[in-house]
């Protein structure tokens, strides 16, 4: 399969504003290449490539004034046995006397904590913070056993007005303890043990391609 490659210049800007690219082989910014959010924040677009190499441009997805407000997904592509570029490797953003720039808006907050313990089969949470999180988002809920892959990723169906109870899509296959334990009389003498909950959706996202990811 013939991939194209793309070269921009300095003093040339190229703005993005495509939902989706063709499978770029190697994309070369010496001037500027800038992403630009689309008006509704649940629109999409796609940026795929092999090698990207900022040598002395820009490269723009949001800035920390102005995030990217949508959502975007760049996915590189490629195998241990492709060719690297010196230095910076393969399937890779590489930077040389330039700037690269990716900002999403800010979420408060990123982790919390759980308000009460949960059991197995529970399909709803209550967290301590409240959470600016939103249905179809991914959360994860980290274990607090002994098993370090007692963590479960699910997606939110529902959150209240209070914005800390998320009801989720599927059932809680664990426990997940959330209490403040003390030791003796002291009331300053306890531990508080609650499992961590983390928002791990974003609306930028910088990845590997699937397939081939866990090969490298």
């Amino acid at each position: 399969m013939h991939m194209e490659s793309i070269h921009i210049p300095k003093g040339l800007n190229l703005l993005v504003d495509v939902d989706s690219t063709p499978e770029l082989m190697a994309v070369i910014v010496e001037g500027s290449l800038i992403f630009a959010p689309d008006a509704d924040p649940n629109h999409h677009r796609s940026f795929d490539a092999h090698y990207v190499f900022v040598n002395g441009g820009v490269m723009e997805v949001g800035t920390v004034e102005f995030p990217y407000t949508s959502k975007i997904t760049i996915t590189m592509y490629g195998t241990v046995t492709d060719p690297y570029l010196p230095i910076y490797g393969n399937k890779v953003i590489g930077v040389r006397l330039g700037t690269l720039d990716m900002h999403g808006p800010v979420r408060t907050p990123t982790w919390t904590e759980l308000e009460y313990t949960v059991e197995p089969g529970a399909d709803t949470i209550t967290v301590r913070s409240e959470v600016d999180w939103q249905v179809g988002e991914q959360i994860v809920v980290a274990t607090t056993s002994f098993d370090p892959r007692g963590g479960e990723k699910r997606t939110i169906k529902a959150i209240d007005s209070t914005k800390k109870i998320i009801t989720l899509d599927q059932k809680l296959n664990n426990k997940h303890f959330a209490e403040t334990q003390y030791f003796g009389d002291d009331p300053e003498d306890f531990i508080d043990m609650r499992a961590e909950v983390g928002l791990i959706s974003r609306n930028v996202v910088y990845r590997g391609d699937p397939e081939t990811t866990s090969m490298n």
